[in-house]
């Protein structure tokens, strides 16, 4: 079989819809999940596909392959989504070749994420793998690729600053606490016990775990619930004005459409740290004027996130080279590859010519005499080199069997 660099190049592609181009109704048209991201495997076995795989997300969906034009892996993907095939070429996008490739590189290092940066794409991608690796949709290029993928994402992920920082500001509200909190025993309040405020309670619990944390909200129960599961205290509604003075780290996030902490509450002079994360605000400004008092708002800490954005920007560029860097090593191994029949042949070759030395032979490339094994190995080593810098494969084949014939290791013993 003549394996053509360019045609197993060009065959790689990806018919994709994302946030840039689609809403999130429209995304949803096109959601995968796992039971319809097996189907769609097993019609792609059906089909005759070598290598596909699906990553949907809330942001993206996509599906990667080698095929003929990236319609065919659309037309297939939309065999089992509510949005149809004509929906997806309107909305979404396709690559294919090096632009296919490149955009892999990009999705696996954060590039393209909504937030840039934001690593979590890759354990995405993994899964999504894994599950097309158990039906057996990975074939051996597919994998080299997506070795060299990870690769750069890893070497991204260890020498820049591209997903540096926090990212949500729920987060960023502990990384401002992180930088002023003692870190004795101190008495924290979160009020509010919605998403967001959940987060808030599990984040400084995992942070900051020399806080005593105290949960409350208006409606009793929740905060109940949330403060057993979370095995912090638990505080009435009722009884919060009364005790606010009593903490020294307040966080609040909740829908009041009025400030619910307010001046009264707190005698000035002790040391406190109030972070209001609500929007109307839950904390009256005139308690910022309180001695002792420090206090953020949500535009503040939003602010930290401005910061981060920023930075992981400015990395940008370093991220591109090392993805330009991993992309030339998986073009010089493509370009190796296809050599791939004529170094098999070699090889048997070789290993036939050895066993006429007298050697005894294990398996088809590997004999009793490791200093044959390893001669074996190096010819075929010196051959992929030649072959990798240099065009003239005949050449070449002869040379490496000139090397391997005239080593002492296989002259034959007069009887």
């Amino acid at each position: 079989m003549k394996l053509n660099e360019e045609h197993m190049r060009d065959r790689f592609c990806v018919a994709a819809i994302g946030y840039r181009q689609a809403d999130t109704e429209v995304r949803g048209m096109f959601a995968v999940d796992a039971d319809m991201n097996r189907q769609i495997l097993a019609a792609a076995k059906t089909a005759g596909f070598k290598s596909v795989f699906i990553v949907s997300t809330c942001n993206r969906t996509e599906i990667y392959g080698y095929a003929n034009h990236p319609h065919e892996l659309a037309a297939l993907l939309t065999r089992f989504t509510k949005g149809t095939v004509g929906e997806f070429i309107h909305h979404g996008f396709f690559k294919q070749g090096k632009d296919a490739m490149h955009h892999l590189f990009r999705v696996a290092a954060g590039l393209d994420s909504q937030i840039i940066g934001d690593y979590e794409i890759q354990g995405q991608l993994k899964q999504a793998i894994a599950m097309a690796r158990a039906a057996d949709l990975i074939g051996p290029i597919m994998d080299r690729t997506l070795n060299f993928v990870f690769q750069a994402s890893k070497k991204i992920r260890a020498t820049t600053l591209l997903s540096s920082g926090t990212v949500s500001v729920s987060f960023a509200a502990i990384e401002w606490l992180q930088q002023k909190v003692n870190p004795w025993p101190m008495k924290a309040l979160v009020i509010g016990t919605g998403k967001f405020g959940t987060n808030v309670c599990k984040n400084l619990l995992h942070y900051l775990p020399q806080l005593q944390l105290h949960i409350c909200n208006r409606t009793n129960e929740k905060s109940e619930e949330l403060a057993a599961q979370l095995q912090a205290g638990y505080l009435p509604f009722d009884e919060l004005a009364a005790s606010l003075n009593a903490f020294d780290v307040i966080i609040t996030s909740t829908a009041a459409p009025e400030p619910i902490v307010l001046p009264q509450h707190f005698v000035p002079g002790k040391q406190r740290l109030i972070v209001d994360l609500s929007v109307p605000a839950n904390v009256h400004k005139d308690v910022a004027k309180i001695d002792g008092i420090e206090m953020a708002n949500v535009d503040e800490i939003s602010a930290i996130l401005e910061q981060t954005i920023a930075r992981r920007h400015m990395e940008v560029p370093k991220a591109e080279a090392i993805i330009a860097e991993f992309e030339q090593e998986f073009y010089e191994w493509l370009h190796t590859y296809k050599h791939t029949p004529a170094i098999k042949l070699v090889k048997q070759h070789l290993a036939g010519w050895a066993r006429q030395t007298g050697c005894e032979f294990s398996g088809a490339a590997t004999t009793a005499n490791p200093e044959v094994d390893a001669l074996l190995k190096q010819t075929v080593n010196n051959l992929m080199v030649n072959l990798k810098h240099k065009s003239e494969k005949g050449c070449h084949v002869i040379a490496a069997y000139e090397q391997f014939l005239n080593h002492p290791a296989l002259s034959v013993e007069a009887s």
